[in-house]
């Protein structure tokens, strides 16, 4: 029904839903795919959600990206994800990021945690160091030598510091050694 003689909606010979006009925002079916088409914006508008099934999946491009669920897990694929954020991006409590399933980076809410699978090591490149405070502290590696620096350097132990045989502490530039070789 029209009540003020413009034209709101046009069913064409194409099998295309037009609406507003013949050129404009349209809906159609080939018998196989559904088709919404928009030369501008395509707005959801609901009052409760937005119900797509599982197994079924949103896919953007041509199928490169893909947003799917099976009603216990949300997969993303794609080559590259970019998460492009205002402000941060926030992982709840005792959730973290899972790699590969055996290595995850995780927060309990006071500490941070990160797992590798068995034998397994964290691995920083050669002459990046890790730092604590405002960067007076710092451990770093080059691939060959390990440096430890700091103002004062405190071994806290609860039992022994094994140092192996016929390896030493050095002093003031290997002028002073203490050294054992397991007997003297």
């Amino acid at each position: 029904q029209q009540y003020d003689g413009n034209e709101v909606m046009r069913i064409n010979d194409d099998r295309k839903l037009y609406f507003y006009d013949d050129g404009g925002e349209n809906i159609s079916s080939d018998g196989t795919d559904f088709t919404f088409a928009s030369g501008n914006d395509i707005n959801l508008t609901a009052t409760t959600d937005i119900n797509v099934p599982s197994d079924v999946g949103i896919t953007f491009g041509d199928d490169a990206e893909k947003i799917e669920g099976d009603g216990t897990d949300l997969t993303i694929t794609g080559n590259t994800i970019n998460l492009t954020a205002t402000t941060d991006v926030a992982l709840a409590v005792n959730t973290g990021l899972l790699f590969a399933g055996t290595e995850k980076i995780e927060s309990d809410g006071t500490d941070l945690s990160i797992t590798v699978g068995s034998n397994g090591d964290i691995n920083i490149g050669s002459n990046i160091g890790l730092t604590f405070g405002n960067d007076g502290e710092k451990i770093e590696g080059d691939g060959t030598d390990l440096t430890i620096a700091g103002n004062t350097i405190n071994l806290t132990a609860v039992t022994d510091v094994v140092i192996p045989n016929s390896v030493g502490i050095q002093f003031g530039g290997a002028s002073e050694k203490i050294e054992g070789d397991g007997t003297d």
